[in-house]
């Protein structure tokens, strides 16, 4: 009896221990560094790839099982698969460290070659894990869904001298989003797609859908529609690579891109493709997703007192608003007041979502709104982070950024409908992800850019149309960085 317990002790351990490094899936969800193979498929055959299966910012592999059948998709379909997860706040080089350690060990427990499906900033880490840390011979193909491969604005406004009080108290600032500010992103493709020996790897897929008013993506949706189409988090030109097989623009947000029955008969055609197909001399060359000054905006934010005013001008012929308010507490909605007097108290409430998840935005439309001077007013009883978003539908957009780029470093302008335009330039010195320095706040650009690090960089446009009786305010923020050899990537605002 003792040497029938003995061998049966001997057969668990064994068996344990050849799987011991692929995890279980009854592991602690969202351990770095931890993988495990999924569902075997009831028809396993050797011609289809494993799929291994990556997420991406804020998130962990049970992005694939959550509310999504991603998994069992790729069971249904006959192939193997393997969920990772990675640090979900830090950056693609520490992450594609780990993952290309992980990679390895998944194709020494396959057997065979890897395509990698990443959503949002997975898709950058498995590149960094390949370019960077040797992983290229364990992936046959990587597919991204709704990558942010050029960065995305909304980084840059969660680290800007405005958004960046609500993002530091929700502890949403980190290694992570730090790295997908736009001029972080331009200084990362710089050298990555120098280094990338096998550009026709790369498929990608974009989302053009951000929700209706109130939904949950409507926040980063409004704030990126005048840099494109967008899913809410991403643009669709963010998440195209040049060198890349950029298949399809479909309309997905940046949550639906990774859901199993939406997408895995989208991507399903591109897993057995040979790789040399994944090239396409149609592809556009990629542009900078911020090359167009985003004049449709107004931005202010900080720590309040526990009663906070805030002001902005709309000018005449404005055709409609969306206000956003954004503080910690539910209950804590503003009260706006319209130059004529009116005061609007029922504003919609809903969770906020990337970069400010965490928070609550108060929001409204308002259409033909009386020009003049606005006030939102909030009474949140104590001191706490805020931020206000307005974005303009106005025919005056497209003139402030006709004007704003003829300036140059001059600090007024005008034009056929614009009596005066003034602006400052705002300069905040980020080392690293968690220190930030203000520089010097101008009427030009005056801040010389030569210490290496990022600089978020917003500029406050101020003017009058040319009735000279009508006033308007915008923002435009951008975040550049400045490279060991003096090298500025990103666009500078002015």
């Amino acid at each position: 009896m003792k040497k029938l317990i003995c061998i049966v002790a001997v057969m668990l351990f064994l068996s344990s221990a050849s799987y011991a490094y692929a995890g279980t899936i009854g592991d602690d969800p969202g351990t770095p560094g931890k993988w495990f193979k999924g569902e075997e498929p009831v028809q396993k055959e050797e011609s289809k790839p494993p799929l291994v299966f990556v997420h991406g910012i804020n998130s962990s592999s049970s992005t694939w099982f959550d509310r999504n059948d991603m998994a069992k998709q790729a069971v249904l379909n006959g192939y193997e698969s393997a969920f990772i997860d990675l640090h979900p706040d830090q950056d693609m080089k520490k992450n594609g460290k780990l993952l290309a350690e992980k990679l390895k060990e998944i194709y020494d427990f396959f057997g065979r070659k890897l395509i990698v499906i990443g959503h949002s900033k997975g898709g950058i880490d498995t590149q960094s894990a390949l370019v960077y840390y040797n992983a290229h011979p364990y992936v046959d193909k990587v597919i991204t869904l709704g990558s942010p491969h050029y960065g995305t604005p909304l980084a840059d406004l969660a680290y800007s001298k405005g958004g960046s009080w609500l993002a530091q108290i929700l502890g949403q600032k980190s290694d992570a989003l730090y790295s997908l500010q736009t001029g972080l992103m331009a200084a990362f493709r710089s050298e990555t797609d120098r280094l990338e020996t096998f550009p026709n790897k790369y498929v990608t897929y974009s989302g053009s859908e951000w929700g209706t008013f109130g939904s949950v993506l409507y926040l980063g949706g409004m704030y990126l529609k005048s840099f494109g189409a967008n899913d809410g988090a991403v643009t669709v030109s963010s998440t195209r690579l040049s060198y890349a097989n950029n298949i399809l623009t479909g309309k997905w947000d940046h949550y639906s891109i990774k859901n199993g029955t939406s997408m895995f008969p989208v991507f399903q055609h591109q897993l057995l493709a040979s790789t040399a197909s994944a090239e396409n001399d149609d592809n556009p060359k990629q542009e900078s997703i911020s090359a167009e000054l985003n004049t449709d905006v107004y931005v202010k934010g900080g720590e309040s007192e526990k009663d906070k005013t805030e002001a902005f001008y709309v000018e005449e012929g404005t055709n409609g608003l969306s206000i956003q308010w954004l503080n910690e507490r539910e209950e804590a909605q503003p009260e706006i007041v319209a130059p004529n007097g009116d005061v609007l108290t029922n504003l919609k409430t809903s969770e906020a979502s990337f970069p400010y998840e965490g928070a609550y935005s108060h929001h409204v439309q308002i259409n033909k709104p009386v020009p003049g001077e606005w006030t939102i007013r909030s009474n949140s009883g104590k001191k706490t982070p805020y931020l206000l978003l307005v974005s303009f539908d106005s025919p005056l957009n497209d003139e402030i950024k006709i004007v704003a780029a003829k300036s140059g470093d001059a600090s007024t302008h005008s034009s056929r409908l614009i009596k005066r335009l003034s602006k400052t330039v705002e300069t905040v010195y980020f080392k690293d992800a968690q220190k930030d320095h203000p520089l010097k706040t101008s009427s030009s650009s005056a801040v010389q850019l030569k210490k290496e690090g990022a600089y978020s960089v917003t500029v406050h446009y101020t003017g009058l149309t040319t009735s000279g009786t009508s006033a308007f305010n915008r923002t435009v923020i951008r975040t550049l960085y400045v490279d060991q050899h003096g090298n500025i990537h990103g666009d500078i605002p002015y």
